[in-house]
Order: structure tokens, then sequence, then C-alpha cells
């Protein structure tokens, strides 16, 4: 008895235990409380007569445990316990009956009875025996209760799609979760096979699920409406008998930011390699301009000075090709000036020809009187560029470009641009057309519907466009052709050229200062010392940043002017420039490079450097210098 009342005390954690008896008869009740009376277990017994009074206490205090007759004045049989159970949902109740109905019985302990007790077959002994039972199995299942409503919360609310599913792959449960990731409700997913949402490598990924009966990997789902996403999985077979559990996340985003910076590395790398190519191609531009131009300066001969004349022709076209390379590698600088894209059009017109191929025929309508915009060339070839290649991959067996330009205004316009005046330009392909549902995200970056494409280009020109105060349009349809509408704001004033100095212009360069060139490209540092010294001015050479140093420490005059390169051996021209400035705080700098203007601030020289790109005319550079050297701000 005192192992028992230990045992019943344990399972209480000695608290007191609060016992509710319902029993009609005196006689009984009498015989019960007192064999709990004698228990050493501390108890509070309370006495009801009849079911009423009964359910009152059990709202006025809750109970632990509740000795019920089954047979009362007031009610009797099944409905008694029912009526109690669902009034003290948490108390252990134990049936005293005066018969043994084992039919009762099992039922009352089936739906929640913790035990039956036939009046005149216990003593106390048992009689506490039962009721520690009742309140530890009351209490195991309370803590069941809770562990599954943990659980089921966890599975509910898990961001994670969470499946079961049985041997045959049919869903036996889905959280929402799943249900949001499949696109489907959890009520059409019970009971579907998980193969219906299979997309490409499942099969694979299920075979090899089954031989390891665990583990993690990556797979495609399909959706009813034809989406695919990608998901990350853990699975663990027989978590039940004929159970799985699968655990799904949704990473397409997080594999397309992946993709997006493999992309975005790749165009860095492919941005410093146009960018070295295009340095090196200036350098060489650099020498045959340089002397092109002494022979058309110096050529007694007509013929021979025509001859030179075309080649500086040809290198100026050639110059042109580095700046779209550039512009392909997004390494050139904006600089927005007054373009007519007429000529824009005719300059770029030969790099769209041989861009389409000869499968496709090219019409071009362009009017000069289309107008004026302000805007970077180098970015509207680009724009340009982009729209013909994409015109290209959608005419893969060829058809006919037609690129139109025109101004447009007033009713012209369609309803996504706001009213005003602009120069329209469009570029048209009777290519295979775009989805309507794909057209809603052409722009966004990254976005491809090509396996190698890398999802930049429309939306490269997107953004040129919005920078220039301008709006894209596109119309098209499935095997109808595309047509992409620019429209730019039309600008008052007339384009910007770069005009060449007629004859000999070296009149206006002249001067008698001392110049020390330093660059590492020995030819065109030999035509622009020439150049520089037919001029009238003292010229010092240099092929490296120390040997330049050396040769300025050695000569006693004044050095006006210092003329280098930014990419050379034996130290860099920012080193070069450092060392000058400290040891002759008097001397001009101009910086000369290959690579775009933006290579100045790279390299940690300031913006009030002045800078010259290559390739460049030798009377450009002439004019350059004597701007430096007049106290002219640098440009």
């Amino acid at each position: 008895m005192k192992e028992m009342a230990t045992a019943l005390a344990d399972s209480q954690h000695g608290k007191l235990i609060r016992i509710l008896l319902v029993e009609d008869s005196s006689v009984d009740a009498h015989l019960v409380s007192g064999l709990l009376r004698n228990s050493p277990q501390a108890t509070e017994c309370i006495h009801t007569r009849n079911l009423n009074e009964a359910l009152a206490r059990i709202s006025d205090a809750e109970m632990d445990v509740i000795l019920l007759d089954l047979n009362l004045g007031d009610s009797s049989g099944y409905e008694t316990f029912d009526r109690v159970r669902r009034a003290a949902p948490g108390a252990a109740i134990l049936v005293l009956s005066g018969s043994d109905d084992e039919e009762l019985a099992s039922r009352t302990v089936r739906e929640g009875g913790q035990d039956y007790l036939v009046k005149g077959s216990f003593d106390g002994k048992l009689l506490l025996r039962a009721i520690r039972y009742a309140v530890e199995r009351k209490m195991s299942e309370e803590a069941l209760r809770k562990s599954e409503a943990t659980v089921r919360a966890i599975f509910e609310n898990s961001l994670d799609a969470i499946v079961i599913f049985d041997e045959r792959g049919r869903f036996v449960e889905a959280n929402e979760a799943a249900a949001a990731l499949l696109a489907a409700p959890r009520s059409d997913l019970i009971g579907s096979t998980i193969h219906k949402f299979a997309g490409e490598g499942f099969d694979r990924e299920m075979e090899r699920m089954r031989v390891s009966q665990s583990g993690r990997g990556q797979f495609n789902v399909r959706r009813p409406d034809g989406t695919e996403r990608m998901v990350d999985y853990c699975f663990r077979a027989n978590i039940l008998p004929g159970r799985h559990l699968g655990v799904m996340r949704d990473i397409t985003e997080q594999q397309r930011l992946e993709d997006q910076l493999r992309v975005s590395q790749k165009m860095e790398a492919v941005g410093r390699l146009a960018g070295s190519v295009a340095h090196d191609f200036n350098n060489i531009l650099g020498v045959i301009s340089g002397h092109a131009e002494l022979l058309e300066l110096r050529g007694q001969d007509e013929s021979v000075r025509n001859k030179a004349t075309k080649i500086l022709t040809a290198t100026t076209k050639a110059s042109s090709l580095t700046k779209q390379l550039l512009a392909f590698g997004r390494k050139q600088v904006v600089a927005p000036t007054l373009l007519n894209l007429a000529d824009v059009i005719r300059d770029i017109s030969s790099m769209i020809t041989c861009l389409m191929g000869p499968e496709t025929q090219i019409a071009i309508l362009s009017s000069k009187a289309a107008g004026t915009v302000y805007a970077d060339q180098g970015q509207m070839e680009q724009v340009l560029l982009n729209l013909a290649t994409n015109a290209h991959e959608a005419m893969p067996f060829g058809g006919t470009l037609t690129i139109t330009l025109d101004k447009a205004d007033g009713s012209d316009l369609p309803e996504q641009v706001p009213p005003g005046s602009y120069v329209h330009l469009s570029v048209g392909d009777t290519g295979t057309g775009i989805d309507p549902a794909v057209q809603e995200r052409i722009f966004d970056p990254f976005f491809t519907t090509k396996k190698t494409g890398s999802g930049l280009g429309l939306s490269t020109v997107a953004g040129i466009v919005k920078q220039a105060g301008g709006y894209v349009v596109v119309e098209s349809a499935p095997q109808k052709g595309t047509k992409f509408s620019v429209y730019l704001p039309r600008v008052a004033g007339a384009p910007e050229r770069r005009v060449k100095p007629a004859g000999n212009g070296m009149t206006n360069v002249r001067g008698a200062e001392t110049i020390l060139l330093v660059d590492d490209e020995e030819e065109l540092s030999n035509a622009a010392a020439e150049y520089l010294q037919e001029c009238g001015y003292k010229v010092l050479k240099a092929r490296a940043a120390d040997e330049a140093l050396e040769v300025a420490r050695h000569f006693e005059d004044r050095i006006s002017l210092l003329v280098t390169d930014i990419v050379m051996p034996g130290g860099s021209g920012r080193v070069l420039v450092e060392q000058m400035k400290k040891a002759r705080p008097e001397t001009g700098v101009l910086v000369i490079s290959g690579h775009a203007d933006d290579a100045v601030h790279q390299h940690g020289f300031l913006a009030t450097t002045a800078f010259l790109q290559k390739p460049f005319t030798l009377q450009s550079l002439g004019v350059k210098i004597r701007s430096i050297l007049d106290g002219h701000k640098p440009a």
C-alpha cells in the first residue's frame, strides 16, 4: 500500500489529488470514501449524487479523477459517461458499475475512460492502483496529444513543402507549403501520385532514394499550369510502415541568383578581355594612323597623300570597331552628345550586315529629318547591335530585318509613351515572334528563353534607353515576327561632329617646350616624337616608368609636360606621375591609353588629369598638348 501510494504521489509530483465521486448510493459512496481516507496519498474527495450536480462541480473546479457511477437518478448508461467526458476532458474517468457489462465497459474505455470497476469486486488496494494507473495513462495521453499537436503545428506551418507518400508514390499527407509549391489544392494532392508532378531528372532521383532509403538531392517538379520549379529535397523511407517522408524546398530563385552571379562573373571576364584586346589593337592603330598622318602632312606627291588619307579613313573605322568591342564588354564610358541617329545607323550598318549574314535581307529606312537626340553614341550602337542580334536569333533560317528611323508625336505614339516629340527608331524582323506570356519578362535582367543566352541583351537596351529619357515598346506575336520601337526625346541643336583639321595643321600646335614622352609601344612613340619635333618641341623618350625617371633625373633643364601611357613595364603610369610631381612639381601631365577613359580613375588618377584615348591623330595630340601648356583645363 505504501509503495502504491508513493508511486501515485510520484506520478502527480506530490500534489493533492482532487477526486469527484459521482454516486447515488449512500452505502457505496460511504465505502469508497472510506477506502480513499485510508490512503497515504493526499486526496480530496467530493461526493455528488446526480449528474447535474456533478456537472456543476466540474464547471466550478478542475478534477484530476472522476469515479463515475453510470446509473444515476437523472441519467443512465453510456449517456452519463459521455456527458461527463465532454465536461471534463482533462480528468481521468474510472467507471463504477453495479453490473459486469463487458460491452459497456469496452465502449467507455475505448472512448476515453481509463478503467471500468465493478462494485463489490475491489478493495482499497485495487482502487488506489486503478487511480494511479488512470492518472498515469491520462498524463501519457495528454503528453502524446500535445506532442501530436506540436508535430501537426510544425507540419502545417513549415515553410518547406512536406509530403508523406506510400510505396506507389501516392500522397497520404501534404501540408500547405506543398500545395503552394505544386500549385494544387491539398484535397487534389491526397491520393494523387508524386509522378504526376515529376519533372526532368525525377526517375533517376527516385531510384537513388529507393536504394539509399534516405538522403537529399534536387529535381524539377512540374506544375499543372506547365511551369517548372527546381526543388532541393530530403527523403527518409519508412518513417511509418509503408510511409515515406519527403521535404522539399523551392530553390528556383536561388538557382536563378547563382546563374546571375555566374553570368555576371563571365561578363566581367569578357569585359576585361575586351578591354585588353581593345588596348592592344588601339596601340597598333595608333602606329598605323601616326605614320599615315606623317605621310599625309609631309607628302609632296598628291597620290601619296591620297593613299595616306585612305589609310587614316580605314583606321578611323577600325577605331570605331574597338569602341563597339568595348561596348560589348561594357567598358566604355558614357559620354552623351547631340546625335543624329541616321549617322549612327550609317556608321554601324556594315557591322549589322556582317552580323545578320547573307541569308537575311536588310532594309534601312532612315530619315535625317527625324531630329537630334542627346545620348551616348557607343550606347546607341549597342542598342542597335543588341536588337539586331535578337532579330538574328529569331530568324535562324533567314528573313528580313527592317531598321526604320523617323519622328513621332501626337497620335503616332503608343499608349505606353507619354505625349511629346520623339525620334522613333524601330528594328523589326520576320522571325518566330514572342509569346505574350514571355513578353512581360523580356526586359528583366538575366531573363532568357535560350539555353545559352545571358539574358542581358534586352535588359541592357531598356536600361540605355531609360537612361537617355526614352521608352521601348515591343510588338510581337508567335510566328508573326517582332518589332522593337525605341522612342527618344527630340532635342534642339545640331549634332556634334569631330572635324579633322584640313591640310597641314602643325601651325596651330607649334611650341618650343620640352616634352617627356613615355610609351612602351616604340613605333607609336617614334611617330609621335617625330611629329612633335617637327612642331618645334624638344622630345625626350622613354619606354618604361623607371627609364623615364632616370631620364628626368639627368636632364637639367625644365620639362614642361609628361606624356605617359598608363600600363607599362617597370612601374605604372600612376607611380611615374607621383614621382615626377615630387621631383618636378612644375611639370604638367597628359595620360594616354588604349583602354577606356575610366581607366584613368581606376588606376588612381584624379578626374582633373588630362587624358587622351588611343588611337588618336597626331594633330589631336598636338592640340591637346598645346591646350595643357597654355594653361587650359584638362579634358
